[in-house]
Parts: structure tokens; sequence; C-alpha cells
């Protein structure tokens, strides 16, 4: 019988097409845009995908393509951490549901020192630095890979051991002009209230070096963890002749500046907004303040209607994309005490409007936070937990 399609013939004798991915397109343009979760995942796949994507050029572009990890982008991401636990907390300005808690996702790594012995220094592009209050250690852990590390400055804290007390301030960010993860430590003793010495102490990553840098300043005094803001960071500091004033440290060119034309109290809360330090002066009696600090040395204030009742314990984390800001408080925001609590605050609403998300059993200490899959290196023999 004769085939009525003509064109049949020649369809039984087509070889199809086949189509195909390159291995070096796959992963530039598709894995570099997936989820941490997603990646790990992917590792599996065979040696040579293990190998790629454990690499620290694939997680420097991972990190690149991540819509969160600009100095500029908003918050949607926090790390929490508590005398029990640590936690990664994600947030959506759109979301409906007022079961936050679903929102939280545990993590219990262990910890190379006791827990209890650890403070949260900051976060940084997916790196968790934590400090002993003793400064005799710090430790950078990424909870999505579950990689961690224990650096310890020999040397330096013995310099301390006749002193009567001892003070650290820390903190940790990312220098992208030298490429380079640097962790600085404050160390201030002081003899009978006084100070008797002070000296700082950087850690390279890069180099896997400490190293001793000249402060200048040794009449100030320093206060707590920095804020990372734009690969700065910046304490609260206080001298007996100018008062209560920051502490600014260039991650890039390792440089200290004081700066002064902030009118500085030790209960505003800083924060961070579009890529610049942000200052929210909470006095209860009179409307909000939001100073915002612009390079190089510009100041605007914008005036936020009363509405809301802070305190000293309280911190100012971030802002998200419609403009809310995140903030800790006591167990209830009408009581002074230790942060337990975990709010939001919409400063578009008239009077601003307050939204309590989470509320904890035990103190607990925030940061933002950006998934990645940067290691704390160098790592030699890498800790999981």
């Amino acid at each position: 019988m004769r085939d009525k399609d003509p064109h049949n013939s020649k369809k039984k004798h087509m070889i199809p097409q086949q189509s195909y991915l390159s291995y070096d397109l796959i992963i530039e343009e598709i894995l570099t845009r997936l989820s941490v979760k997603a990646v790990v995942r992917f590792k599996s796949v065979s040696k040579q995908w293990y190998t790629t994507l454990s690499s620290s050029d694939f997680a420097n572009a991972h990190l690149t393509k991540s819509p969160f990890s600009h100095p500029t982008a908003s918050v949607n991401t926090l790390f929490i951490m508590d005398c029990a636990s640590c936690y990664v907390f994600s947030y959506d300005d759109d979301q409906i549901s007022c079961n936050f808690e679903d929102n939280l996702v545990e993590h219990d790594p262990e910890f190379p020192v006791e827990k209890d012995d650890l403070e949260l220094t900051g976060s940084c592009n997916g790196l968790i630095c934590l400090t002993s209050p003793s400064g005799e250690c710090f430790i950078l852990w990424n909870p999505a890979t579950r990689n961690l590390n224990k650096y310890a400055p020999h040397g330096y804290i013995k310099r301390f051991d006749n002193a009567s007390d001892v003070y650290v301030a820390s903190g940790f960010g990312y220098a992208s002009s030298v490429d380079d993860y640097k962790y600085v430590g404050i160390l201030t003793a002081y003899q009978e209230d006084a100070i008797s010495d002070c000296i700082v102490c950087i850690f390279s990553l890069r180099e896997n070096k400490w190293r001793k840098i000249d402060f200048g300043n040794d009449h100030l005094s320093i206060f707590g963890q920095a804020m990372l803001v734009s690969e700065k960071l910046y304490w609260y500091a206080h001298s007996e002749e100018a008062g209560d004033l920051l502490i600014s440290f260039d991650l890039g060119v390792e440089r200290f500046d004081v700066i002064n034309n902030m009118d500085l109290d030790k209960s505003d809360l800083l924060g961070v907004k579009s890529g610049c330090l942000a200052m929210l002066n909470c006095d209860e009696y009179s409307d909000f303040l939001l100073h915002i600090l612009e390079p190089p040395a510009i100041v605007k204030s914008i005036d936020l209607p009363k509405g809301l009742i802070l305190d000293e314990d309280s911190e100012m984390i971030g802002f998200t994309k419609t403009g809310k800001f995140f903030v800790t408080g006591p167990s209830s925001h009408k009581v002074r005490g230790f942060n337990r609590t975990l709010g939001i605050v919409d400063t578009c609403t008239r009077p601003m409007k307050y939204k309590m998300l989470l509320r904890f059993h035990e103190v607990i200490e925030i940061s933002r936070y950006v998934p990645s899959l940067i290691s704390p290196f160098p790592i030699e023999e890498p800790w999981e937990g």
C-alpha cells in the first residue's frame, strides 16, 4: 500500500538532533542561581561536581548573584542565638500568616568551646562570627555548609595577665578591595577604673595570620560588638573630654576614624539602611529621629512620629525592602529588660505600628544574615556540627 503522506518516508529516516548544555554553562549560569540548600544537595552528583561546587571560586560566584549580598540590599534573613540554640529566621513583607515561628530553622552545631562562652560578633556573607568574652578565641561558622573553624590570638591575651579588668570590643567583615575577611579585636585593660593599656589585633583570613596595628585613641573606651556597614565597622565609644561618640574602622585601608558630628547617646539604636549607618534616637518623651550617615560625612535626619517605646537594651537590626525595620526588645516592650523578643516597626504608618514576631525564653543576640557557600577559610581540618 502506498504511503499517502510523501513526508513519512523522510520522517522514518530522520535522526533526532540532541541538544545539551555544556558543563561550564550548567555551573556558571544555572547552579550559581540556585539556593544554597539546592547546591549542597547537588554536590553528591559526582566527584567532579563535588570538587567544583566546593571551590572558593564557585562560592564567590554564587554569592555575587545573590540579590541580598550587596551592602545596600534589604534584610530578609536573620541569625538568632540564645543560650540554648541557634536559628536562621526568614521574613517576607508580604507574608499573611501570623505564625512566624514557622520561619525559624534551628541549628545545633558542636562548637569547639562551650556555647555559653561565646558572644555573637556579627555576620558577613554567610559567615557567623562568635567571640569569647575574654578574647581568647573567635569562631567562624557557616550554618548552611556546617563548616566552622576556631582562631586564637596567642600572645596578645597574655599581655594583660596583670590587669584587673580586660574588655574586648570586636568586629568582623569583608574588604572587597583586598578580597579578604578580617576579624578585629580591640583589647582594653583597666587598672582602678582607668585605661592602662589598649591594643588592636587583626586576623586576616587571606594571610592566615595575626598582626597588631596602632589604635591611636588609647584614651577612648570602646563598647561591645561592631556594626558592619559597607565594609566599615562602627563601635560606640566614650571619652572624658568628648563624651559619647562613634569610632569607625575601614577594613580595606585599616584606618580608624572618630565620628563626632552626630548627637549621640549610648541608648540610641544603630542599624543599616540602604548601605548607610542608621541611628534611631529612642527618647520616649519626644518624637523619634532617624539619622542616616551618608558618605563622606553627611547626616540626614528623618522625623518619625512617636508611637513606640524602646529602651537602651533594644537593638535595631536592619530594614526590609518596604522600609520596615527589625528591633529587639524585652519580653514586654513596655518594660525594661534584656532582649527576649524580635519585632518589626512599620515606619510608613501614622502612628508607627509595632508587631512582635518572635518571643524567646532566653536572652537573644541577632544579626542580619545572607546564606552562602563561603568557607570560614583557611580550614585545614574543618569541623562539622
